[in-house]
């Protein structure tokens, strides 16, 4: 079937038409209100990854282009960046229209590099978010620079932005903060990522309109707007995985009323299913996965006002590796200390099977949003949203007389509260100013981990932004007051004594564009961020992670204190972005591993406790892309990080090792069937983490030094991958095909940054095949 799918896809990819390429496309580029030719605009070729700016009369041009479709992204600064779609036959001139962001603001959350933006922030989208569908949120935004993930085994992902995750780095699902169990090294987060059209990360503690916690970094993951012209259409995207044999299966409509026009909806869905993952030489045991999600939105909206209500489910079963939860101490070091799991683990056949250990989560959000317009000055937001996160967990059964129950129980309701107003018609001035609140219930059954607990928090924040000619400065400053309380076991005893912590954070940002092609970034920060519930208090095994985990009740907050410089250079061969950032964090909280491991009524397992120093992060980000010509190009990526404990002078544990990408695409043009037809070969160079502290009080077995951890990082490796894609025109829609293949030499590796590289090597070779199916049901323009 592999080699099927392999000789359909390449024959695709090489039927291509030998058009001339001699076409021109040239335009206007104007402000839609007062008509005014803009200069210093920036049109984009998206297929091509080829540029031009407007000269002093608005005007564009691109020679020496093929016949085919195209994708225009238009920019320029103080506008809503746009988008057009061309049918280019013959020589084409076209004008693109754009809105000046002042009267366009409520539509967007964050801006696009082109549009100004003070804050180092990347996007995920189009064809790159295509690329990635059917894998997880943070497999989904990897690429980007600065980016990586902290990794369970084969099932379990969370985003790390520059050496940060977990609570850290903010989430927010379609505009509303994702709240669940999602503390700690495990928990990947609960969101399907195709209910995105776009993923945008915005780096270290820029943004703290959305929660000063979040000195990590924020994500967030944006739907399209609902559709604004009468019809019907919707989507199919499929994905089949050759490595655990994995098949997802995700569909979406939406809708608009002619009779209603002020009415619109969507409704999407997605299951998946996974069975063992291989690697290189064995399969992983029980690593077998489920998901199944659902969602449906509507929305009403008039001139001056609109309302939206929003619903999410998402539900999974997870199986965990059963080479992770081991009987006694002796086989738990045989396991940590020798190359491959025991035999009677490695040698398992394939299954979709999930058995114990294994765990079930259900996610669930609702979400009211509500707008009016405050005159001709502005827009009042208010979003009010609920959710509900329960967690069970199941442990291998030791005796055949156990329970069939789950071993833990974890529920947490919160509900959320913001109110927000956006002033964007106040000449140079524009800006936020809001409040949120946010009350959290956390109960469990069975065995304790985390306690029961209720929690308050209330956010005030303001935000300005002054734009001149070429500069742009942004500041904002934030207050919060946190409380933890009620903390109690299921003996109903408060054996905790209540917390409150409150505090301000800020931030100023300076844009400057020199020229069209350049501009440069200076943002520093300053924020705080409280300890967690299982920081404090956890308690006992982590299930999903196989170990012990001890909190600390004497933990205070952290305080961050940021700066960070971007240079970003785009014309139409180059596009480059460099970034360095440097961190002050007082208080960091951290895990650190202890002696010795713990044997329990559920096995024996490695033991960690939380514990607090100083720490200096500094780092660098950088990402080149170079266009050769209109179908060549090649591009390169670099994430260095540098983390120091300035009080027990040596390096921070569990932090990411130096990373580099390498990758060079051909654009074979556009064919009478086919569209953006490409092939790419890409590559990984993950460095050894050398930079972890020199000695601890971990007591390896075989040796006399004692180590900081109870594994020695693994050695650097090198993977080698390949994509290819085209589109199929059927109708008026186009039929993407994406094939992949990554691992492609099938090498055998362990990551750092994955807590089970103490007992398995990483996922093999893995081939993917992603299409994607757009139609209509009732389309009909307005006219």
């Amino acid at each position: 079937m592999i080699r099927a799918i392999v000789f359909i896809a390449f024959g695709l990819i090489f039927q291509t038409a030998a058009a001339q390429c001699t076409l021109t496309l040239s335009g206007h580029v104007n402000d839609i209100e007062t008509k005014e030719h803009l200069s210093d605009a920036v049109i984009r070729i998206k297929e091509l990854k080829i540029t031009a700016i407007t000269d002093k009369d608005g005007f564009y041009s691109f020679k020496g282009l093929c016949p085919g479709v195209y994708t225009l992204e238009v920019s320029h600064a103080g506008c809503v960046t746009a988008e057009k779609h061309i049918h280019l036959k013959t020589d084409l001139e076209t004008d693109i229209d754009l809105s000046h962001a002042v009267t366009e603001l409520q539509e967007v959350v964050i801006q696009g590099k082109a549009s100004g933006a003070a804050t180092p922030s990347a996007e995920v989208k189009g064809k790159a978010l295509e690329a990635t569908r059917g894998l997880s949120l943070a497999e989904s935004i990897k690429k980007v620079s600065g980016v990586s993930m902290l990794q369970t085994g084969s099932n379990i992902y969370k985003p790390v932005i520059h050496g940060l995750h977990s609570n850290r780095v903010l989430i927010l699902n379609n505009g509303v903060r994702q709240e669940g169990q999602q503390w700690g090294n495990e928990h990947a987060p609960e969101i399907d990522p195709f209910i995105a059209n776009r993923i945008s990360v915005i780096k270290g503690a820029s943004a703290i309109r959305y929660g000063a916690d979040a000195i990590g970094g924020v994500i967030l993951v944006e739907p399209k707007l609902l559709r604004h012209d009468p019809g019907i259409d919707g989507e199919v995207n499929t994905a089949l995985f050759s490595n655990n044999r994995m098949g997802v299966l995700s569909a979406m409509l939406e809708g608009n009323s002619e009779r209603k026009p002020a009415f619109s909806w969507r409704v999407q869905g997605t299951v998946k299913r996974g069975g063992y993952a291989h690697t290189p030489n064995y399969w992983l045991a029980n690593s077998a996965n489920e998901e199944y999600n659902f969602s449906a939105a509507a929305g009403w909206k008039k001139q001056e006002w609109g309302t939206e209500l929003f619903y999410s489910q998402f539900n999974t079963r997870l199986g965990i590796f059963a080479g992770s939860h081991i009987g006694n101490v002796t086989d738990l070091w045989n396991a940590i200390l020798s190359k491959d799991p025991p035999d009677y683990i490695k040698n398992v056949g394939f299954s979709y099977n999930i058995d114990r250990p294994y765990q079930d989560i259900q996610h669930q959000l609702l979400k009211a949003k509500t707008w009016k317009n405050t005159g001709t000055i502005g827009r009042l937001n208010l979003v009010v949203s609920g959710q509900y996160n329960n967690r069970q967990e199941y442990d291998q059964k030791r005796f055949a007389s156990s329970s069939n129950a789950p071993q833990l129980d974890l529920s947490i309701a919160t509900g959320m509260a913001e109110l927000v107003w956006d002033h964007f018609n106040t000449g140079d001035f524009r800006g936020t100013i809001g409040g949120s609140f946010m009350y959290q219930n956390n109960q469990y059954e069975r065995r304790l981990f985390i306690p029961n607990y209720e929690s308050t928090n209330t956010g005030l924040f303001v935000i300005e932004k002054w734009t001149k000619n070429k500069l742009d400065i942004e500041a904002g400053v934030r207050f919060d007051r946190k409380s933890i309380y009620n903390t109690t076991d299921n003996g109903a005893v408060r054996f905790y004594a209540d917390r409150l912590f409150n505090n301000l954070s800020g931030n100023i940002g300076f844009n400057y564009r020199f020229t069209p092609a350049f501009r440069a970034t200076v943002h520093a920060s300053t924020a705080w961020r409280a300890p967690q519930v299982n920081e404090l208090y956890a308690d006992g095994l982590h299930h999903g992670a196989a170990r012990i985990e001890k909190g600390n009740a004497t933990l205070t907050p952290e305080r961050a204190n940021n700066i960070a410089a971007n240079f970003i250079f785009s014309n139409s061969k180059w596009d480059i972005d460099a970034g360095i950032y440097h961190k002050e964090i007082d208080g960091f909280i951290f895990l650190e591993p202890t002696f010795p491991p713990e044997l329990t009524i559920r096995g024996a397992f490695p033991a960690f406790r939380y514990t607090q120093t100083n720490a200096r992060l500094s780092g660098l980000d950088f990402s080149a892309a170079y266009s050769f010509d209109a179908h060549f190009s090649s591009s390169l990526k670099a994430s260095l990080l540098r983390a120091w404990d300035k009080t027990n002078k040596q390096w921070l544990i569990q932090m990411p090792a130096d990373r580099y990408e390498a990758a060079v695409e051909y654009n074979f043009g556009n064919a009478r069937k086919l569209n953006d037809t490409y092939i790419g070969i890409n590559s990984t160079w993950v460095l050894q983490q050398t930079r972890v502290p020199a000695t601890g009080n971990i007591e390896v077995p075989g040796t006399t030094v004692k180590q900081s951890d109870y594994l020695n990082p693994p050695p650097a490796y090198f993977l080698l991958g390949f994509e290819a894609g085209t589109k199929l025109k059927w109708k008026h829609n186009n039929v993407s095909f994406i094939l992949a293949v990554t691992n492609l030499l099938n090498k055998a590796y362990r990551d750092y940054m994955n807590s089970f590289r103490y007992f398995s090597d990483e996922m093999g070779r893995n081939i993917s095949l992603r299409i994607r199916i757009p139609f209509d049901i009732k389309h009909k323009h307005k006219s």
